[in-house]
Parts: structure tokens; C-alpha cells; sequence
């Protein structure tokens, strides 16, 4: 059955989150961002991208499959410590297009970046964080990656995972690809953490996500118990250091 873009977005909670792995020019203080502004889909590098490697293809899922294609090829798996010197550095698309490496949401972000800039609607793709398992005795790792709401079998759609690092499977169309809600490829997706696009974020509470929170794409352990993130309201704080320098 296929759903409306109402239907999906309020389908789950919607909740603020912010990411606080920046720091202001020539400060220690960490910038809070909101996650939903690392997908940046009005950008003309991304239109070139697009166009040069005629990503957008006849249908959403072509055009989806492709740029999972285009990024797998292009981007060079490099983790945060070695690029930057910080345990979790997001980046922007551009700079991953400039930069030419990233680590797993690095690759995510530009993924579902590329996907609503080709013309496919923002609600059917996220990008999503949480935990993933090699097998039922390997150790858990945090890993991000995008989710796609696939057109299926029969006209249903369905959500599948579209990664490029850990279990990358760009050969195999979106139509055939192993459901998100299923774990996946060999059921290694589990318990997610969090999803946002362009438009919403979506988790039962508010969230600031730490610089240590998404490790490496198949990273050890992660510990659950850890507060890398904080329910506290980073937005509030902000708001409140705004309002000290305004005015009245």
C-alpha cells in the first residue's frame, strides 16, 4: 500500500535534535545544530553532481540505486579521529564532495542529500542511527546510514536500508533489497537511536547527540549506558544567550 507524505511524517514522534560536535572560530564552545540542516538538497553542487553523472534516472528507485552507486564509488571511507581530530565530526555535503572521504554519516547525509535533490520526495528517505550487528555473537557498534521508502512488488512500498560502507549492496535494486523493519542485510540493522531528513527529525524524546556518539561503520562495542546522549535542551540554552545580548 503506498501512503501519503502525511501518513510517514507523523507516523513516528517527531522531536528536536541537535548535534554539538562543532565548535565556534577560534572558541572551545560547541555550536548546537540542528540535524535536519546537514541535509542540504538547495545546493548547486549538488545540481552539477546530479547532472554530470546522470544520477536522476526514470524512476525513484533508478535514481535512488544510482546515487547509492555514485556515492559507494566516490567516497573514500576515512573515520572522524583520523579526519579531524574529533571522535565525531559531521560533515556538510559539500565539504564531502570536496573533501572526497568521510565516515558513515558523512556518506549517509550526502546520500539522502543527492536523492531529494534528483526529485525523489524527502519523505521517503532518512537517514537513520543506531546500533548494527555483524552476527548474533559479534559486539554491537553504532553506525548511521539512509533508509529509503522503495517502491515494491504489486505498487507497495517499503522501507529498505541504502548504506555505502558497511554492508554496501548498490548492485541490488531498491525493489529487492531486504526490508529495514527485517534488519536488513542479514538482519544486521537493529535498535535505532534516531532518524531525520531535510523537513523532520524523529525519536521518543529531544536529543543532543555527543561528538562520541556514531563510532566507526563497524566499530566495537558500544555501551548503552554511556549519556553520550543528553536529554537536557541545548536549543533552550541557546535561545537564553541569544536573549541575554538582545535588548529590549
Amino acid at each position: 500500500m503506498n501512503r501519503s507524505a502525511n501518513f510517514w511524517n507523523n507516523k513516528w514522534r517527531q522531536s528536536p535534535i541537535t548535534y554539538t560536535g562543532r565548535a565556534l572560530r577560534g572558541s572551545n564552545e560547541r555550536i548546537v545544530c540542528d540535524v535536519k540542516c546537514f541535509i542540504t538538497p538547495n545546493d548547486t553542487i549538488l545540481t552539477e553532481i546530479i547532472n554530470d553523472y546522470h544520477l536522476e534516472k526514470y524512476t525513484h528507485n533508478e535514481t535512488a540505486q544510482a546515487i547509492q552507486k555514485f556515492v559507494v564509488n566516490f567516497l573514500d571511507y576515512v573515520g572522524d579521529d583520523e579526519a579531524s581530530e574529533c571522535p565525531e565530526f559531521w560533515l556538510f555535503p559539500f565539504e564531502t564532495l570536496q573533501s572526497g572521504v568521510g565516515d558513515c554519516e558523512d556518506g549517509a547525509i550526502l546520500m539522502a542529500s543527492l536523492m531529494i535533490k534528483a526529485g525523489i520526495p524527502a519523505y521517503r528517505i532518512k537517514v537513520a542511527a543506531g546500533y548494527v550487528q555483524a552476527s548474533p555473537t559479534a559486539p554491537q557498534g553504532g553506525h548511521a546510514y539512509c533508509v529509503y521508502l522503495a517502491d515494491r512488488n504489486n505498487g507497495n512500498q517499503d522501507w529498505v536500508v541504502m548504506d555505502w560502507c558497511y554492508y554496501e549492496d548498490s548492485s541490488i535494486a531498491p525493489e529487492d533489497k531486504p526490508l529495514a523493519r527485517r534488519g536488513g542485510y542479514r538482519g544486521c540493522y537493529k535498535d535505532l537511536w534516531f532518524t531525520f531528513n531535510n523537513e523532520f527529525s524523529w525519536n521518543q524524546t529531544d536529543l543532543e547527540i555527543d561528538a562520541r556518539r556514531i563510532s566507526r561503520s563497524q566499530a566495537s562495542s558500544t555501551d548503552k549506558s554511556t549519556g553520550a546522549i543528553s536529554q537536557a535542551n541545548p536549543i533552550a540554552k541557546v535561545m537564553a544567550k541569544i536573549k541575554a545580548k538582545v535588548k529590549d
